[in-house]
């Protein structure tokens, strides 16, 4: 089940569980391939919530154990913590970009004496 290869079908939208379900799944995708999934993420970011919900019906089940969920939680939440980053320094780039173009004078290089 771990370590499958991925289909790069991150162009479609997300719901936070189905974002999860494919971590799970597929932990060896790509920082650039999550980054997508996240640009698409529907609804409200619950990923630490719809992990943890997962992960704790596999403690309720015995498949895993108490120290064995804190481990992954910490994992999980670190892939996350880091998405989101990139996420955010995605988004401040491109406000950057934007701010440049409407703020730079366009007759740059030209003095108003000539």
């Amino acid at each position: 089940m771990f370590g499958k290869k991925a289909k790069d079908n991150f162009n479609k939208e997300w719901t936070s569980f189905e974002f999860v379900q494919h971590l799970i799944k597929y932990p060896d995708t790509s920082d650039d391939t999550f980054l997508g999934m996240y640009e698409n993420l529907l609804g409200d970011d619950n990923l630490e919530k719809d992990m943890e919900d997962y992960w704790e019906l596999k403690v309720s089940e015995s498949i895993i154990d108490q120290q064995e969920f804190e481990k992954i939680k910490k994992a999980f939440k670190q892939r996350f913590e880091k998405i989101r980053k990139i996420d955010q320094t995605k988004k401040d780039a491109v406000d950057i970009a934007k701010w440049a173009v409407t703020n730079t004078d366009n007759t740059s290089g030209v003095r108003e004496d000539e």
